[in-house]
């Protein structure tokens, strides 16, 4: 999440801060206010300043009239004006920090100060720059008000973006991989439907074996076939709601590892340089973990041509103690191999519902991912 400057980390201090300075001006206005002729017209236009700054919180527009009115109000009564100006300049900052229009309060009020103070000092020349003192500040103050506002704005709605782009990323990741893990489903109840189909053949086969003596074994036979008939109907049922939403298409044919020369060969023709090395592939493998090693070389091959540069080294072997699948191959110095990216997410989540696991680092500009499956159903040590 981007961070501001260290000033605008607390956007409401000046809020806070600037009514209480023009407070300390207001209080110090009233305690030099002289009590002749001309210090009811001072006070009277004090009061008017100090009305702008409270009815302004409500009124922003009457607010910037009011203080823009005290000047010229404690010019009239023949009152030094110095006091008045000073808060119309806190109180035009304070306005344009909420949201007035730095392009209205600035003008009126740096236009009601020159003229209130060029006229009580009698000239508007440089001799006497006091005049123009008081209407640039107020300007200066309208500007800097806008200013603070704008960034303020502007770094609540980039924190806002950078969320909801977070957020959006993340949605995405869990996205992919509930869609993994329903594909890694969608491979198993695959499986298991065909592996209780082999069991129905086989206990249909033992029945029809069995002597004409052994009526209460071919009993139980028949019954475990009638149990195993069930259990594939519902076993369809749960093919037919992972197999919903793919548009009527054809479930593919279960992944083996005996397709990965095949897929080499395709990731060849689309243009991926692969130096392949997959040694004997015709050993039998549990399915789960025949599936896995062709979705994870899938997935492997595919973030090299997506991400990485150069050739490919792929290593495939299914003849030791445990099913490792290797592939390396160029990455740029910046890779982050802990970023929650789809694709290694997926391969982890394959790796571990085969009972394997899933290793991935970068060293020296390669990119290396390194998956162990056991070669029989059941959790590597």
């Amino acid at each position: 999440m981007p961070r501001p400057p260290v000033w605008m980390r607390r956007p409401r201090l000046l809020e806070v801060s600037t009514p209480i300075v023009i407070g300390a001006t207001i209080a110090a206005g009233l305690a030099t206010v002289p009590f002749d002729d001309h210090g009811a017209g001072g006070l009277a236009a004090l009061l008017i300043s100090t009305a702008g700054v409270v009815l302004g919180h409500r009124w922003p527009r009457l607010g910037v009239g009011l203080l823009a009115l005290g000047p010229l109000a404690a010019h009239a009564a023949g009152a030094e004006p110095l006091v008045m100006w000073q808060v119309a300049v806190f109180g035009t900052f304070l306005f344009t920090l909420r949201g007035v229009s730095g392009l209205l309060s600035g003008p009126v009020v740096g236009a009601a100060n020159l003229l209130a103070v060029g006229l009580a000092a009698g000239t508007f020349g440089s001799t006497e720059p006091l005049a123009w003192i008081a209407g640039g500040t107020a300007l200066a103050a309208a500007a800097t008000g806008s200013a603070i506002r704008g960034q303020r704005e502007y770094w609540g709605a980039l924190q806002e973006r950078t969320h909801e782009a977070v957020a959006g990323r993340d949605a995405a990741v869990q996205r992919s991989v509930a869609e993994e893990r329903l594909r890694i489903a969608r491979d198993l109840h695959d499986t298991l439907g065909h592996e209780i189909a082999v069991v129905s053949m086989h206990l249909g086969a033992a029945e029809v074996q069995l002597p004409a003596s052994a009526a209460p074994a071919r009993e139980h036979l028949a019954a475990a076939r009638g149990s195993v008939k069930s259990l594939l109907a519902e076993t369809q049922e749960i093919l037919h709601v992972l197999h919903a939403g793919t548009d009527g298409a054809t479930p593919s044919p279960v992944a083996s590892h005996r397709d990965i020369p095949d897929l080499v060969e395709k990731v060849r023709a689309a243009g991926l340089e692969v130096e392949a090395v997959l040694g004997d592939l015709s050993r039998e493998l549990s399915p789960q973990t025949s599936a896995a090693a062709y979705r994870i070389t899938q997935e492997a091959l595919t973030n090299a041509q997506r991400h990485g540069g150069g050739r490919v080294r792929l290593t495939v072997d299914v003849s030791g103690p445990a099913v490792t699948v290797e592939s390396v191959n160029d990455v740029g110095p910046q890779a982050d191999v802990d970023r929650a990216g789809q694709g290694l997410i997926g391969m982890r989540e394959r790796a571990s519902a085969a009972g394997g696991r899933l290793d991935v680092a970068v060293q020296s500009g390669h990119f290396r991912v390194r998956a162990e499956l056991p070669v029989v159903d059941g959790a590597l040590r």
